[in-house]
């Protein structure tokens, strides 16, 4: 079953970064849950699109932006009542500003451990298109020298090797600039 793609709200955001920081690169890379958590939050409040994968097959959520600033005003007590877990699979958080300030950016995505190779990585990173398409000439990410498993499934969707910037993140890794042409 295709997993539903859907906005982020404020209450998936721990989910998100639980998913991140139980993954390879969130070990390698010492994510923190909180840290990370709200630096999605700012990226949300400075343009920046978080989109998730769940489970269920439900409607989706309206209008994220303004989702976002409801879930905002209300989000302690909304936190509360909501239970967890919120069948959130992974997420890609998305710069459409991209690099370069001309290429939308994939900054980030990750799946739970347990729901990997099952399409929702594809199905998160075709959102990323599906979202960017009319924005630059190309699709951006960077993916981590040791994670020849990213490297392969974003060489199997069409991106290439552009380049690696060596210690970018973290001393002693490489990040590896990867591109696709829009057509």
């Amino acid at each position: 079953m295709q997993p539903l793609i859907d906005d982020v709200t404020l209450g998936d955001i721990d989910s998100c970064a639980r998913i991140a920081c139980e993954s390879e690169i969130g070990r390698r890379y010492g994510f923190e849950r909180a840290a990370l958590a709200e630096k999605m939050r700012a990226g949300l409040a400075s343009g920046a699109v978080i989109v998730v994968a769940r489970e269920s097959a439900g409607t989706p959520r309206a209008g994220g932006a303004t989702r976002i600033a409801a879930d905002r005003a209300s989000a302690t007590a909304a936190e509360s009542r909501r239970p967890d877990p919120r069948g959130v699979l992974g997420f890609a958080w998305i710069d459409p500003r991209g690099a370069f300030g001309s290429a939308p950016y994939l900054k980030l995505i990750a799946v739970d451990t347990n729901k990997r190779s099952g399409g929702v990585g594809s199905a998160l990173l075709a959102e990323f298109e599906k979202r960017t398409l009319a924005i630059g000439k190309v699709w951006t990410l960077m993916v981590s020298d040791f994670n020849l498993g990213a490297v392969a499934f974003y060489e199997k969707h069409g991106y290439c090797k552009a380049g690696a910037i060596p210690g970018f993140a973290v001393e002693g890794i490489a990040e590896i600039l990867m591109v696709k042409k829009k057509t």
